[in-house]
């Protein structure tokens, strides 16, 4: 059976108390990453756990749970931390709320996390106008989403080989995509669901919506 996980991270870009208790009400096991203890205080969400090294966090009370403590320089990032303990923990189905649209490094430090290990469990990262996720060698449906009307599908390697996009705006069948290109980007569902598929290479998978229609 499936061990769900949710990495509360310290920058949620676009906060959604609704999403939110959503995916805490569907978590088996709730990390919050340095600063994101902060964002579950404010929401009244108790994790099992809290990781960091805390250089930029401080808070007066802390949670009735483990707090596992990392030096401040250190060769991975918070959020890595927070995954590798839920790695360990047994969950195999990992959502980490927050992680896209504030520091750039970050959030490219978060693409390379999606890319290191996607292909050992289910990860994707979101917050309320943004969700991404990744897929290796294999497919992912979509389905139609009030929350998320655009995706793009973007290659990892320099070449992304048989991509096909089906149920959606824009079709592909079969294509070889390079990293270099923009084919990819600013797609919609048409039906009930989109079916990304590639036969060999890596596809960032960008869900996300226009501001001004949220």
């Amino acid at each position: 059976m499936s061990k769900k996980c949710l990495i509360i991270l310290s920058y949620v870009n676009y906060p959604s108390d609704q999403l939110l208790y959503q995916l805490t009400e569907e978590a088996d096991y709730i990390i919050c990453a340095d600063g994101g203890q902060m964002i579950a205080r404010s929401y009244n969400i108790l994790p099992d756990v809290v990781i960091g090294d805390f250089d930029s966090t401080s808070i007066d009370e802390k949670f009735d749970c483990l707090y596992i403590t990392y030096p401040a320089e250190k060769d991975i990032t918070d959020a890595e931390a927070s995954l590798n303990h839920a790695v360990e923990m047994g969950c195999d189905d990992v959502t980490c709320y927050g992680g896209i649209g504030g520091r750039l490094d970050h959030m490219l430090g978060n693409i390379s996390i999606l890319s290191k290990y996607s292909d050992k469990i289910k990860l994707r990262f979101m917050d309320d106008r943004n969700y991404l996720t990744m897929i290796t060698n294999s497919s992912i449906v979509l389905p139609k989403s009030l929350r998320y009307q655009y995706f793009g599908v973007v290659p990892l390697d320099r070449e992304a080989r048989g991509v096909t996009i089906s149920g959606a705006k824009y079709q592909l069948s079969n294509v070889d995509m390079k990293r270099a290109s923009t084919l990819g980007i600013s797609n919609e569902v048409s039906g009930d669901a989109a079916r990304v598929s590639v036969k060999k290479g890596s596809l960032l998978i960008a869900r996300s919506s226009d501001i001004e229609e949220k």
